[in-house]
């Protein structure tokens, strides 16, 4: 008896990115808007502030109509009813992203704010689907495809040739129901709207979960005095100066990361043994308390520039009395795109997180996290 072997040779994957920029909210070329509504895949969303805000502080700035998305079991024919399509499509923003094993082994579909029907499938499906799509950039030669299908396009009205043919496929050859996490969001007032599901969708409404923790006793580091003084001098020939920004810049991202997971290495009267961890905070730095809002679930991109702007517009009033704050997001690691309908996949971590450091004056350092499966690039 013989045994065969096959060897798979997977392409040489690239590095984890960290791309640093930055800019301000009141210049022309400013990219935050574009860099926030690209994103549409959000499943964590946090604002750090260096000081206490009270529970109504909270309560009137941040905590305002709760926004809401839904869980069901949805097949893709659903996707091109036409009812479908003109009351949430046409009507508003809707996106939809189908949970699964991970995008390296199992089918991913999404669907963005444009109304493109986005198929990540494996070999199998693909083959069996019958609509012709492209390999995916990543992962083993030709053993996933990608199938895009833009819902508004002429083609896609029922009675034409390209309508039928993807009618067919779905109804015929991939029948099976997903589970989808969907949202559907005002585009005039940022609002989640109420969509309306079969009942064999087995569909659940979901609030996007809310806390507030409090960092009592943590290291600050003084921020704007390591790079806001440079965050506007966007033509600093100065090599040494330019480099010592982006070094300092960095050790600020690796503070925010200690943050956001609470971590007993900030607090001023930490003890840890040498051996286990020698980090210390950027310097300068100072004892302060700080305030942690955390939203998390299915978020749409449309309700983060609403949030954006508001804290904008409070810094710059300066009703929250802050030197800076901080937006952080993080993408669905099996999401099929990050920015600009790029494609991506997960591998070894599967980021595309970003944040904003943002000073009163508008101006911002922009942090993208990004993955060794991601086709994204400024």
């Amino acid at each position: 008896m013989y045994t065969l072997l096959m060897a798979f040779s997977l392409p040489e994957p690239g590095k984890s990115k960290l791309l640093i920029s930055k800019s301000t909210t009141k210049s022309q070329n400013s990219r935050h808007e574009k860099i926030i509504l690209e994103h549409p895949f959000n499943h964590q969303m946090e604002l750090l502030f260096p000081t206490v805000l009270s529970s109504q502080q909270i309560m009137d700035q941040f905590s305002k109509d709760p926004f809401f998305f839904y869980k069901a079991n949805i097949p893709l024919s659903y996707f091109i009813d036409r009812t479908f399509i003109n009351t949430y499509v046409k009507g508003g923003c809707v996106r939809a992203l189908s949970l699964s094993e991970g995008i390296d082994i199992s089918n991913v579909i999404s669907l963005d704010e444009s109304g493109t029907l986005i198929l990540n499938l494996t070999k199998d499906t693909y083959e069996q689907l019958g609509l012709t799509g492209k390999p995916s950039k990543y992962g083993t030669s030709r053993q996933r495809f990608v199938v895009q299908i833009n819902l508004l396009e002429k083609s896609m009205i029922p009675g034409k040739k390209g309508y039928e043919r993807v009618k067919w496929c779905f109804e015929n050859s991939l029948t099976e129901s997903f589970p989808f996490l969907i949202s559907f969001i005002d585009i005039i007032s940022h609002e989640s709207k109420e969509m309306k599901f079969p009942s064999t969708f087995n569909a659940k409404k979901l609030n996007v979960e809310q806390n507030s923790f409090l960092l009592n006793d943590i290291l600050i580091p003084e921020i704007s005095e390591m790079i806001k003084m440079n965050n506007n001098n966007n033509n600093n020939d100065n090599k040494k100066e330019e480099n010592k920004w982006k070094s300092d810049a960095i050790e600020i991202y690796d503070w925010l990361g200690l943050v956001s997971l609470k971590s007993q290495r900030l607090l001023a009267y930490d003890q840890i043994d040498p051996y286990i961890s020698l980090y210390s905070p950027p310097e300068p730095y100072k004892m302060g308390d700080g305030t942690l809002l955390r939203w998390t679930g299915f978020i749409p991109s449309a309700i983060i520039l609403s949030i954006f702007k508001s804290v904008l517009e409070q810094i710059e009033k300066n009703n929250l009395n802050v030197p800076w704050i901080v937006i952080n997001i993080w993408g669905f690691k099996d999401s099929p795109i990050s920015w600009n309908k790029q494609e991506h996949n997960h591998f070894m971590s599967g980021e595309n997180n970003y944040s904003f450091l943002i000073w009163p004056d508008g101006s911002y350092t922009l942090y993208q996290a990004l993955g060794e499966y991601d086709n994204y690039s400024i």
